[in-house]
């Protein structure tokens, strides 16, 4: 499928395959993205605290100055 460059159809073919013995819905219920995303949302929070925040604070007096750059 991918290589052709068709359609992922792979719902269709897992929903027609009796050895699953699951409907469309149930299938589609354990494909939600959201339940993939593992420790991504708390490596951000970890890294904007530990990394990005200690720059911004240490730089507080440059936050918000606009200037123009010509190149």
């Amino acid at each position: 499928v991918k290589q052709e460059g068709k359609p992922n159809d792979m719902i269709a073919r897992v929903e027609a395959d009796p050895a699953f013995g699951l409907t469309r819905e149930e299938i589609e219920a354990e494909l939600s993205p959201e339940d993939f995303t593992g420790r991504a949302p708390q490596q951000v929070e970890e890294f904007l605290a530990e990394v990005i925040r200690p720059v911004l604070d240490a730089n507080k007096e440059d936050l918000g100055q606009h200037v123009e750059l010509n190149v």
